[in-house]
């Protein structure tokens, strides 16, 4: 297996994990990650595996906003009750 073959088995990987996370869970292994960045604790070579895997979870999160936006955006200003497209 190729290292291109690993790199997308392990993002697979963390996508189905992350997408069982809320947006707090989420946002915290994120924090987790860049805490470790910031450190200095994870080794040069290991340093775009932890950068990939922050990618996922700031996608996660990023998705979860989205849809709780798209969902405020529907609300009717006047009753902030959800608006229909009729």
């Amino acid at each position: 297996m190729t290292e291109a073959e690993d790199s997308r088995d392990l993002i697979s990987r963390w996508k189905g994990e992350a997408a069982e996370l809320s947006y707090e869970e989420a946002l915290q292994a994120l924090d987790l990650l860049l805490a470790e960045l910031q450190g200095d604790a994870v080794p040069l070579a290991d340093l775009q595996r932890t950068i990939l895997h922050g990618e996922v979870y700031l996608d996660r999160c990023s998705t979860l906003l989205e849809s709780v936006e798209h969902a405020v955006v529907q609300l009717n200003p006047e009753t902030l009750t959800p608006e229909t497209d009729a």
